[in-house]
């Protein structure tokens, strides 16, 4: 790991700590634990080639095309 980098513990405390919650210790840890697999899964949303700039569902267009 780099040295510029926070370790997932901390990490997810400062996010727990930003967003006003307090879960126990027991929970902390099961955060921490799927911490890095979490990010894993986010990363490989954009790592998705030629998606990037589809259409995430059916979409209707108002404009009247004469």
């Amino acid at each position: 790991m780099s040295d510029n980098l926070i370790d997932d513990r901390a990490t997810t405390l400062a996010l727990l700590q930003m967003n006003g919650l307090s879960p126990t210790e027991k929970e902390i840890d099961a955060m921490v634990a799927g911490y890095s697999a979490a990010r894993a899964m986010v990363a490989s949303l954009y790592s998705m080639p030629g998606i990037r700039y589809e259409e995430p569902a059916v979409t209707f267009d108002p404009r009247v095309i004469a």
